[in-house]
């Protein structure tokens, strides 16, 4: 060992070796590097020092790579992204294709499913994005459900609801909106009134859904979906800021007396308000 090494090095280099944590290790292992005194005499342990760091950076890199790999991701295609979830049997794959006409293997064995799967519908002016997750409950299919807007649970009985709580509460889910949806009875019950449910997702999904309506022409049929509370302000934002400097007024029709009044920027949208914006 080199002479003229500060104890401080010792203790460091002591760390190093007992740390287990790898990026904490490659961190102390750089300081490391850094304290050692630069001569001839060190020349042969900072290579060394250095070849140790290199090792443990391209393990670090390495499974950094193999955990994105094995992550399980869904892109967002729809306004609204739903996760499905309930025990094996219980009829999600029946759901996901009565909604979607999603390709699903339909099967009386148990945990058919294997992987999260997805399918998208067309509904009054929005698209709602629904992903079956695997009654597996793994961690890494779980995730999707952190990124959704809203988890739909489907369940027999009580007992079920009860425990498919628990295990959104011990993935830190408990707080995620979510429509319960129960199947006691013939598989093919709850599919006979989706209306019904979609209406209730798109409630819960904290959105309202604006239909833009061009001067002298016809209301269009996509929505352009916002977050509640959103204002005429925020609808402009989101389509072309650049209109907010020749923006003059808008006018709002909908379901109340008021029907073709003419608002400001600050005007606080509703659900399927329609909007003619006049620049």
């Amino acid at each position: 060992m080199p002479a003229n090494l500060p104890r401080e090095w010792y203790v460091l280099e002591e760390k190093v070796r007992e740390e287990k944590d790898l990026k904490r290790k490659i961190e102390l292992l750089e300081e490391l590097i850094k304290i050692t005194p630069k001569h001839k005499g060190t020349e042969n342990l900072l290579a060394e020092l250095r070849r140790r760091l290199s090792k443990l950076e391209e393990t670090l890199e390495r499974k950094s790579r193999k955990s994105k790999k094995t992550a399980k991701t869904i892109e967002k295609n729809g306004d609204i992204l739903v996760s499905i979830l309930g025990f094996t049997q219980v009829g999600k794959s029946t759901l996901l294709r009565a909604l979607t006409n999603a390709n699903v293997e339909i099967s009386s064995k148990p945990y058919t499913t294997k992987e999260p799967t997805t399918g998208v519908c067309f509904y009054k002016g929005i698209y709602i994005q629904f992903v079956e997750i695997p009654s597996f409950f793994l961690k890494e299919h779980l995730s999707i459900c952190h990124s959704s807007d809203l988890l739909l649970l489907l369940v027999r009985s009580e007992n079920e609801l009860d425990d498919l709580e628990m295990i959104l509460k011990k993935n830190k889910l408990e707080g995620k909106p979510r429509v319960i949806i129960k199947n006691d009875s013939s598989i093919d019950s709850f599919t006979q009134n989706t209306s019904k449910m979609l209406d209730e997702i798109i409630k819960k999904a904290g959105i309202v859904r604006v239909f833009m309506k061009p001067p002298g022409k016809e209301i269009e049929k996509r929505a352009v979906v916002l977050k509640e509370g959103a204002t005429v302000k925020d609808l402009i934002e989101k389509l072309n800021s650049n209109w907010l400097k020749t923006f003059k007024f808008a006018r709002i029709f909908d379901k109340t007396e008021f029907s073709g009044r003419r608002v400001g920027l600050e005007y606080r949208l509703k659900d399927e308000d329609v909007v003619e914006l006049h620049f």
